[in-house]
């Protein structure tokens, strides 16, 4: 199965964090994140993980934490500041989402 565009995966969250990286003065990650694929959805176990790798090889060297009205949101990025990883802590919402998109895919 080819890697999901977020935007078909995850608008809202697409959309939130772009909002919030404007607010951080994180714009030129904009382009980026529009662009992102889901590579795989992260495999910690933890309930209250819905974080997903963006890049097939996930080397982090910088990050940018957003500030989100709910849970966290921090975007990793590689040595070339290319977003790899995008961590989301407590969201339950984002959680749904994912596990449903992938139920469907493989069902």
């Amino acid at each position: 199965m080819p890697a999901p565009l977020i935007s078909d995966v995850l608008p809202d969250l697409l959309e939130e964090m772009v909002y919030l990286a404007r607010q951080a003065g994180a714009d030129p990650l904009e382009g980026q994140l529009r662009a992102l694929k889901i590579e795989s959805v992260c495999d910690c176990g933890d309930e209250n993980c819905a974080s997903f790798a963006t890049a097939p090889v996930v080397k982090v060297a910088n990050f940018v934490e957003l500030q989100s009205m709910e849970g966290q949101l921090i975007i990793d990025l590689n040595a070339e500041n290319e977003i790899c990883f995008i961590e989301v802590l407590g969201r339950p919402d984002v959680k749904y989402l994912l596990e449903e998109y992938y139920e469907s895919a493989s069902g």
